[in-house]
């Protein structure tokens, strides 16, 4: 049977299972705290630094299942940005198998082969969705990667304010408390202020490409709020400057990092 089918490989495992990392524990604790758990539609696996959901039956139409899948990665993806980890996915629609025997619990099929082959050729990280079921996506905005694949924009509070305010910063800060779109601008700020960090300091060509490339597709999309946002270092003053959010935008935690390990 086809499945909806989500598959995340978590980046950098390999090295914080070397170094014994902290982030080891608090990525299983995220894991297992996402919402997917509490709904029925879904099952859900996890092994090592690979997670799949997928749908147990088609009891509902594609969108809802694919809408879902996006959601619950955009959930992992705030959670897991406030730690500094991130992940590379594909949604996907092929045939799948999972079956819950006596002592072990069997699946395999074409979504899980693909997604493995095909996540090591994709750029950056973030998730991709089969173009194939990508206007099943109704809600998240993306943009073309290539033949096969789109790319989803998961910083929508983001997104959504460029295009209400056409790039025009600073903004009546009581727009943003107008609506719900925009409550996650202090974790998007945060967010950018942390791979900016990362693509202008790692050493390691391979991983600062990775920072790259997702901070130039944001770079992209959002020019004339970037104008703004790269001399002033992404600070929440500058969408407004009475506006200081949630989060300490001083507290880098790419510096930290980098600086005790040395990168």
């Amino acid at each position: 049977m086809e499945k909806a089918f989500l598959y995340i490989d978590i980046l950098g495992f390999k090295n914080l299972v070397t170094c014994k990392s902290s982030k080891l524990e608090k990525i299983f604790m995220v894991i297992d705290s996402l919402h997917v758990h509490k709904n029925d539609v879904f099952q859900t696996i996890v092994f090592s630094d690979t997670i799949l959901i997928f749908n147990k039956n088609n009891e509902y139409p594609l969108h809802y299942h694919i809408t879902y899948l996006i959601e619950y990665a955009q959930q992992l993806f705030y959670k897991l940005s406030m730690i500094n980890v991130y992940f590379k996915g594909i949604i996907t629609l092929k045939s799948f198998t999972y079956i819950e025997m006596q002592n072990l619990n069997a699946y395999y099929g074409e979504a899980l082969i693909s997604t493995y082959q095909d996540e090591k050729e994709l750029k950056g990280f973030g998730i991709y969705i089969d173009k194939s079921i990508s206007n099943e996506s109704f809600i998240f905005d993306k943009i073309g990667f290539n033949e096969k694949y789109d790319y989803i924009l998961l910083c929508q509070s983001l997104i959504k304010l460029y295009k209400e305010t056409k790039g025009a910063l600073p903004i009546n800060k009581n727009l943003l408390k107008k609506t719900d779109d925009y409550f996650r601008i202090d974790e998007d700020l945060r967010f950018l202020r942390e791979i900016n960090y990362y693509r202008k300091h790692i050493k390691d060509d391979v991983v600062r490409d990775k920072y790259n490339y997702v901070y130039n597709i944001y770079k992209s999309l959002l020019p004339d709020f970037f104008d703004i946002f790269e001399k002033e270092g992404f600070l929440p003053f500058s969408i407004n400057p009475n506006y200081v959010g949630r989060i300490n935008p001083f507290n880098i935690l790419a510096e930290v990092e980098l600086r005790s390990n040395k990168l």
